[in-house]
């Protein structure tokens, strides 16, 4: 009697063991969805396409290029979590031109990701880019980091509806992960520069948004001197 209800307790807690499981593995898998979603949003949203259709907005493409010691690649955007990416702020009129950092990373596609390419949807107007490392301190400290990251004047040309705004070429240092690469711990920004992947960009907004018109190449430019604010123009009501 003692070992037929022995035998029918493990199987009760076998079988919830097992019905706890499949939720348990459900929630790592979502969790993992979660942080591959931190780095990406994808194409723009229906309410960005109606914004840059009536040339309220552009699309602006920038690309990330990086090396570090002895001129090794290095993938800007590798890791699923956000932090462990080159990262951006961006400010404007309504920051009063300090930048703030950005809540996520966009890509048109994992292809465009791995080579360096990224976007912003950003209104008409003055905006100023700030470029920093990957993060290895508490999130206070990396977010005071904004202040002295390298920036750099992005111009939005009024009516733009696509904008490349150059390839970004960052040299920096970096140390070896646990399980294998490298991560990027501070930029050179005295080797920072820009260049010019026009047609490239071309061909790749061409492939993403057809019938948006021309590609208008904006590169960007260090910023010196002061800020320059701009509110944006109200819409047209012509």
């Amino acid at each position: 009697m003692i070992r037929a209800r022995g035998t029918q307790s493990r199987k009760r807690v076998a079988g919830q063991g097992r019905r706890s499981g499949i939720p348990g593995l459900l929630s790592v898998c979502a969790f993992i969805g979660h942080l591959a979603g931190c780095a990406s949003t994808g194409l723009p949203t229906m309410e960005e396409k109606t914004a840059v259709g009536a040339s309220e907005k552009a699309v602006v493409l920038l690309r990330v290029e990086c090396s570090v010691e002895e001129r090794q690649p290095y993938e800007a955007f590798s890791h699923a979590v956000m932090d462990d990416n080159i990262n951006f702020g961006l400010g404007s009129f309504e920051t009063g031109g300090e930048p703030r950092r950005l809540a996520l990373l966009r890509f048109l596609s994992p292809e465009s990701r791995k080579d360096g390419w990224t976007y912003f949807v950003l209104p008409h107007g003055v905006h100023y880019v700030a470029v920093y490392p990957p993060r290895r301190t508490d999130l206070l400290t990396y977010e005071r980091s904004l202040k002295n990251a390298p920036r750099w004047r992005l111009d939005v040309p009024p009516g733009a509806r696509l904008v490349y705004a150059g390839t970004l070429r960052l040299t920096g240092e970096s140390i070896s992960l646990l399980f294998g690469g490298r991560m990027m711990t501070s930029i050179r920004t005295g080797e920072m520069s820009v260049a010019n992947d026009e047609e490239l960009a071309r061909k790749l907004l061409a492939e993403e948004f057809p019938g948006l018109g021309e590609v208008q190449s904006v590169l960007l430019r260090p910023q010196q001197g002061p800020v320059i604010l701009r509110a944006p123009l109200p819409p047209s009501t012509e």
